[in-house]
């Protein structure tokens, strides 16, 4: 059941070289995983200190999410009051990193599920501190196979295993010219409407959300993620008006999202239901006032990507997809260059104007526009975004 060697030393080069634009002497490079997916740390720790830079290993507990500061049985055994700042250790811990690796995979998920309440806003709310410091750097999220993802899929480990390992290790540059397309065109767009179906009630949907000026991102040039292949920016968040029907399985919490119904008013939701995970939806909603705004709209365009998975980090990019988030926004999609002090200060403004979303969530909720899916049409202002042999083109738009 191992991977090839041969897999992970691609994997890793692809991590290291592309994503983090190599290593050198004087990076300290922080890798974030559970012990489950230690042959991957193995093989990038190798890697970065034959470069001649540190690495700093964060290992996180089989019940801590994401390697947050805080466990989920802190979420269900602590006090709010217990948390009233993240500790100074940990915030220079992250200060200190140059570089960021995240690495995905859980060996017991089912440890995090069901955590929901006061005390697990406040976990959240304090990580977000720690987010702003690593989107601040050079990073990147991946995704290593272990069998209880695989049985949240519900597929065979092998099988599942093959799925993530080939999506993980193609070539992310294979996929550049098709985003730049796609990205040329939002940027000439004010507003994208879609149009979805309600699969259950036939209800016909309608989103608007409102583009202009903002910046579009491509994750084949950022390479934050991987696998890659969606091409995304954050919306206005007061000017979404309508409602959207969201077909596909999405993991988030533990849990699986499916069947999402949302509708907004001045850019905020004012009913939502969701045919599985409704609770879990609920919760992610009143974490806090911008958890029931949008922070990101998206295209997925990875044709490589041969079967959807829930992980939203694999059926976001999926070709033919759409997705939104609730929650935070993406400094890029409104600033230049998000770490010098003139566009934090701009950034700071947006988020005061309530033109940029700030939340301590941030899930990923998909759409599909390929056969069977809810999706029906995406206009780019007036024009058709097109489907063509299963993904966008952007040269009929």
């Amino acid at each position: 059941m191992a991977i090839n060697t041969n897999r992970l030393n691609r994997w890793a080069d692809i991590l290291l070289k592309h994503s983090l634009r190599g290593i050198v002497r004087d990076d300290v490079v922080m890798i974030k995983g559970e012990e489950a997916v230690w042959p991957l740390i193995s093989v990038l720790q190798e890697k970065i200190l034959r470069a001649g830079a540190l690495v700093d290993v964060l290992l996180v507990p089989r019940d801590n999410e994401r390697g947050r500061t805080w466990s989920a049985n802190v979420a269900r055994f602590g006090t709010v009051s217990r948390l009233k700042a993240l500790p100074e250790w940990q915030k220079l811990r992250y200060e200190h990193f140059t570089k960021y690796i995240e690495i995905l995979g859980m060996a017991s998920p089912e440890l995090t599920t069901g955590v929901e309440g006061p005390v697990m806003h406040r976990i959240l709310t304090l990580e977000n501190e720690l987010s702003k410091i690593r989107l601040r750097k050079p990073r990147v999220i991946t995704m290593y196979p272990t069998p209880a993802f695989a049985k949240i899929e519900g597929l065979p480990f092998a099988q599942y295993r093959d799925i993530v390992v080939a999506a993980s290790t193609q070539d992310p540059r294979k996929l550049g010219k098709m985003a730049e397309r796609l990205a040329a065109r939002l940027r000439k767009t004010r507003q994208i409407r879609i149009m979805t179906r309600h699969l259950r009630s036939g209800k016909a949907c309608r989103l608007e959300v409102d583009i202009a000026r903002r910046g579009i991102i491509k994750d084949t040039e950022t390479l934050g993620n991987i696998p890659c292949g969606e091409v995304y920016t954050s919306p206005d968040a007061r000017k979404v008006e309508g409602d959207i029907y969201l077909d596909m399985p999405v993991s988030a919490h533990g849990d699986v999202l499916r069947g999402i119904y949302l509708r907004f008013v001045s850019g905020r939701v004012v009913s939502f239901h969701a045919e599985k995970g409704h609770r879990r939806l609920a919760a992610i909603l009143d974490t806090d006032a911008g958890a029931k705004r949008l922070g990101e709209i998206a295209f997925g365009i990875n044709s490589g990507l041969i079967r959807p998975l829930a992980h939203p980090l694999f059926c976001e990019k999926l070709a033919g997809t759409m997705h939104i988030a609730l929650g935070e926004a993406f400094p890029r999609a409104f600033v230049s260059d998000p770490t010098s002090r003139a566009s934090r200060a701009r950034m700071e403004a947006f988020v005061k104007d309530g033109i940029a979303n700030n939340s301590a969530q941030h899930v990923d909720l998909v759409v599909s526009f390929r056969r069977g899916g809810a999706g029906e049409a995406v206009f780019l202002d007036e024009r058709l975004l097109a489907l063509r042999k299963g993904n966008w083109d952007p040269d009929h738009a």
